[in-house]
């Protein structure tokens, strides 16, 4: 009969060493690199907030700059739009509830809309015909993005929004024209 050898094979301590060191030099340079990847993500993180913020925003603002003005009759009596404290505040009257007339300030369903600029937030208010006076809602997460200026000035039948935002260390700037629908 023949006898089976069993030849068992395995990593000398020289190449064992070499792995170990090479893969130690791998992991060096994944953690050198690791903050930057962070600090890269981070940023990216930021512009992304500070766009969307910016988008959602202006969509809100175009929204109600179309609709101020409108009646669904002939009651309506008033200024539909006022451009206030050099472009920091925007009053407007539409008639939300479309029953012929503009509900006044005072009315639980009033038709008179505010936004404003104030300490790094853009506000929104209803019942308000006046830029200090009211309850005013904030509209952005001042931890997360402020709003370091807003603007809106007429120009003929249009309206340019200008707002500047900030997200950590990412600022953007972004107008936009409104073209109102019912002067």
């Amino acid at each position: 009969m023949r006898r089976l050898s069993v030849v068992q094979a395995g990593f000398s301590l020289i190449e064992l060493l070499i792995a170990l060191t090479l893969g130690a030099v791998v992991l060096l340079s994944v953690e050198r690199l690791l903050p930057q990847i962070w600090l890269q993500t981070t940023a990216i993180e930021q512009r992304q907030l500070a766009r969307a913020e910016a988008y959602r925003l202006i969509l809100q603002l175009e929204k109600a700059i179309r609709r101020a003005g409108f009646c669904n009759g002939d009651n309506c009596k008033g200024i539909a739009m006022e451009i206030r404290d050099g472009g920091k505040c925007l009053l407007l009257r539409w008639d939300d509830n479309a029953n012929g007339q503009w509900e006044g300030i005072a009315h639980p369903q009033s038709d008179y809309f505010g936004y404003r600029h104030r300490d790094n937030l853009l506000e929104s208010a209803r019942g308000v015909g006046d830029c200090r006076l009211g309850h005013w809602s904030r509209l952005n997460q001042p931890s997360q993005v402020q709003i370091i200026d807003f603007s809106a000035r007429q120009v003929g039948a249009r309206v340019e929004v200008e707002l500047t935002i900030k997200a950590g260390k990412y600022t953007l700037r972004r107008k936009h024209i409104v073209n109102r629908e019912n002067s």
